[in-house]
């Protein structure tokens, strides 16, 4: 193990017992280690959940992915770093951060050590308050890691550099957050290199997943969204200023992800990739003017309200088979004055409808537990999801991030419990949290129903062998949750799911 003067780290990952592993390349770090390099820093990426993928160990009702204690301690004296850097990607992952700090300043206490993220960005003072952390980086990463490493001289803490926060004996300083980077083009493309690839791509294939590649890759192609939603917090790290790669630029990475690690499958990750059409259809063109041999879609979520039928129609010709809409309610009242969001529903149904005929594949997440949200608005969600042509359809309940106006608004009505994160959402005015769940599973049961009456809008799909076969995989898979979610209402003793009866 070579010696470095920067160690990026991915932190082991908690989550509860009967999640998937969630193990995938932190692209975040990579795009900073690419940064870094380019400017001749002698950097390396520890990905703890990656590296101990099979050491799982149980707390509670949660499971801890990754190397032990012992092992990361280990590592971090090999690499023997002058500044370490850490990721906090959510609130949720916050203690696992802070662990992992304590670890490194045990390996060596003359260690800088820098966290960045949605989580230090929102709540630098909580982060700093443990004494592991030296200062937080808020907001875009790349420059102000850069400027920590050239000023951090004699043991001293860097203190006057934008988008930093820090200690300066009891209080904490928040520095002004740094100008956006205008030109994402001038970004080099992230260093997989410094990745365990391979262990993503075996960890992918060992768990329940939706993609008809094997060699699955993400790619972002912009940062920000110009939205408001009142439940997101990505706002928090870009802002609402929406900025893009050219499509030159994201092709030259697709294609040096196929040359390179035979990839199959690309995963656009953007928040909202398709806020300018005319690029997202030079995209396309640019694939296919190529002749790139890939499939790719959008799991985070594409705004339905900014496609029309002939960039749909492209899309597909480019490699696109599935597209994930976040249409999050049926109800107009909460879609336009909670959320904030604004698409007309007989106009989300013609451009799903038209994307079932042309076969792509669709799904769509929904949310329900908002902190006002009525019985009534609920079954709206769930009657608009059932009317429509979705091939798939994921119900969320609402979770309350920090730097959100949800957020507040649960705090403003006494609905979070003091000093306890909030994983699978919490009560509501309406609702409590076991109500929500067992609605949860209810409306996953409706929507899976109404599908069965429907086999056509799977059938027609079919056009190849390799289509055949992830039509088996997918069935496969949601049979499974349909048969194990009745296997447990039936099990439960509770009667709070005859609330919906």
């Amino acid at each position: 193990m070579e010696k470095v003067e920067v160690l990026l780290i991915n932190p082991f990952l908690t989550v509860q017992a009967d999640d998937p592993s969630g193990i995938s390349p932190p692209l975040s770090l990579a795009y900073l280690a690419a940064y870094l390099r380019k400017r001749k820093v002698k950097v390396a990426i520890l990905d703890i959940s990656a590296k101990g993928v099979n050491q799982i160990k149980k707390i509670g009702n949660k499971v801890r992915i990754g190397l032990n204690d012992k092992q990361i301690v280990k590592k971090i004296k090999k690499y023997n770093p002058r500044v370490v850097g850490i990721t906090c990607t959510s609130t949720l992952h916050a203690s696992e951060a802070l662990k992992t700090a304590s670890l490194v300043k045990k390996a060596n206490p003359k260690i800088l050590v820098a966290m960045g993220g949605i989580h230090p960005t929102v709540e630098p003072e909580k982060v700093l308050k443990n004494s592991q952390v030296d200062l937080t980086v808020r907001g875009e990463g790349e420059i102000t890691f850069w400027q920590i490493i050239k000023k951090f001289k004699n043991a001293k803490v860097p203190q006057n550099i934008l988008g930093t926060s820090y200690k300066q004996g009891k209080n904490i300083i928040n520095n002004p957050l740094r100008p956006f980077i205008k030109n994402l083009n001038s970004l080099p493309f992230p260093t997989r290199d410094l990745l365990p690839m391979d262990i993503y791509f075996k960890e992918s294939l060992k768990h329940k997943n939706y993609t008809i590649g094997k060699r699955v890759m993400s790619v972002i192609t912009s940062r920000g969204c110009p939205g408001n939603c009142s439940y997101c917090s990505i706002k928090t790290i870009w802002g609402r200023v929406w900025r893009a790669r050219s499509a030159e630029n994201v092709v030259d990475e697709i294609a040096s992800l196929i040359k390179n690690y035979k990839c199959d499958e690309i995963h656009f990750m953007d928040d909202s990739i398709s806020v300018n059409k005319k690029r997202l259809l030079e995209i396309c063109n640019e694939i296919i003017k190529r002749r790139l041999k890939i499939k790719w879609t959008t799991p985070n979520g594409i705004a339905i309200w900014l496609l029309d039928k002939r960039l749909l129609v492209k899309m597909k010709k480019a490699g696109c088979y599935r597209l994930t809409f976040g249409l999050e309610s049926g109800n107009k009242d909460v879609l336009n004055n909670y959320i904030g969001k604004y698409y007309n529903y007989n106009k989300a149904k013609e451009m799903i409808s038209f994307a079932s005929e042309i076969g792509l594949w669709t799904a769509a997440t929904f949310i329900i537990g908002f902190p006002y949200e009525t019985k009534k608005q609920i079954e709206e969600t769930i009657n608009f999801a059932i009317s429509t042509d979705l091939n798939m359809a994921v119900f969320y309940i609402a979770n309350p991030f920090p730097g959100t106006k949800m957020y507040e608004d649960f705090l403003k009505e006494n609905l979070l419990p003091r000093n306890k994160v909030i994983i699978r959402g919490c009560k509501t005015k309406h609702f409590s949290h076991q109500e929500l769940t067992n609605i949860q599973a209810k409306a996953f049961n409706q929507f899976m129903k109404s599908r069965f009456k429907r086999p056509l809008l799977y059938l027609n799909k079919v056009k190849s062998l390799g289509d055949l076969l992830y039509i088996f995989k997918l069935g496969k898979n949601l049979m499974e949750i349909f048969i194990n979610q009745n296997l447990s209402n039936k099990i439960k003793k509770s009667g709070i799911a005859a609330l919906w009866k």
